[in-house]
């Protein structure tokens, strides 16, 4: 028991050491969701300045009065377009849409024929697309008044075109947090993990190989079960120290958000915290275990390098398995790694109650992967550094 502590305690110290490890650790971990956090903040903002503006840029507004007329009485501006909005549009300077008129606009609507209006935009000017949704609302509201106004005038009530009335019943639980701007919030953190884990876990096992320094330590008397939990234990508290400190951040994160929507979307407490240490905290420690076993076959650092990325692209695309199964997700979903811990973040982060069930369920596949990774590590650890 004191060998093993006393490896865990070497490989711990060498591991703090490592510049390379120490800040893959802490920029993963406090600088990744933060980010991602106030990215969708200014995004959201750009968003609803675009609905704020409550301008309309128009190429041959005076062809339509009546438009004119409707615009301005909802309390919008109305300016004309540049001779070259399209190349502005394409370069950025414009970052709204164009109404576009025909000439004959008014005399169609007069009698009541088909008539085309055009919204131009650059689709690769992302500010200029988010002004076409209040823009589109606006003309929606123009065509639903023009309907009935020509109704009136023909002495038909328009009521006898609305007999039904269709209306949306939200079934959201009074608790129920909406999170479809942070949906991805659960997948940032789980790369934040294996990123964090990866440095420590090829450092030191394919690092101290390439340095010689395996070779040394194999010569103390201690077994190869001893060595594997005294390096799983050093590269798993990186990865739960990854861990802790990246849900913390939350809350500092939060303070800097300055868009109301996302904060009232992103509410995240220290019920929440607990929440996701006790999911993502056996995560780190089987994602460190597969990550050393991994490393140890490899003869140098950048080889163990590629192999651990691979397990760094899992995770995006076990992410993103439940677009496969819309609706309910199955029960299975449960027993799959990484998939599991997705699934009950985002229950976290709705306000739902963290299913124990599902938790147990994940508890104990990631155990059965430690485990198993571990056995694997101490059968090979003494026959790689003799190869």
């Amino acid at each position: 028991m004191m060998a093993t502590i006393e490896i865990l305690k070497k490989e711990l110290r060498d591991a703090l050491r490592d510049r390379r490890t120490l800040m893959t650790a802490l920029i993963s971990s406090l600088l990744g969701v933060p980010l991602m956090l106030l990215v969708f903040s200014a995004i959201l903002s750009q968003v609803e300045t675009q609905e704020e503006k409550r301008i309309v840029i128009a190429v041959g507004m005076e062809h339509a009065p009546q438009l004119e007329n409707f615009i301005l009485r909802q309390g919008y501006q109305i300016q004309a377009a540049p001779a070259d909005y399209e190349a502005k549009s394409r370069n950025k300077e414009l970052t709204q849409p164009v109404l576009l008129i025909p000439a004959d606009f008014e005399s169609k609507l007069l009698s009541a024929e088909p008539v085309r209006l055009e919204l131009a935009y650059d689709t690769s000017n992302r500010q200029a697309e988010f002004g076409l949704r209040p823009l589109r609302r606006l003309l929606d509201a123009f065509v639903q008044e023009s309907m009935v106004m020509n109704l009136t005038m023909r002495g038909i009530s328009p009521d006898l075109l609305q007999t039904i009335d269709i209306r949306e019943r939200h079934l959201q639980k009074p608790e129920e947090r909406k999170t479809t701007l942070t949906e991805m919030l659960p997948m940032m953190v789980l790369m934040a993990i294996v990123v964090g884990c990866m440095y420590a876990a090829i450092d030191t096992t394919a690092g101290e190989r390439e340095r010689g320094s395996l070779e040394p330590l194999m010569m103390n008397p201690v077994s190869g079960w001893q060595l594997a939990v005294g390096k799983w234990g050093a590269v798993a508290l990186v990865g739960m120290g990854v861990v802790v400190l990246t849900i913390f951040s939350f809350f500092p994160t939060q303070w800097l958000i300055k868009n109301e929507t996302l904060r009232a979307a992103f509410q995240f407490n220290l019920k929440d915290a607990f929440g996701f240490l006790f999911i993502l905290l056996p995560l780190a420690a089987s994602i460190a275990a597969l990550q050393i076993a991994i490393a140890l076959d490899c003869k140098s650092y950048k080889e163990a390098q590629v192999r651990n990325q691979i397990v760094t692209m899992f995770i995006p695309f076990v992410s993103l398995a439940p677009i496969l199964f819309p609706g309910r997700e199955p029960a299975w979903f449960q027993w799959v790694p990484v998939l599991a811990q997705n699934q009950m973040m985002n229950q976290v982060l709705k306000g739902e109650a963290l299913n124990f069930p599902a938790a147990g369920a994940a508890l104990i596949v990631c155990s059965g992967i430690t485990l198993t990774a571990l056995l694997y590590i101490a059968q090979k650890m003494r026959k790689v550094v003799m190869a």
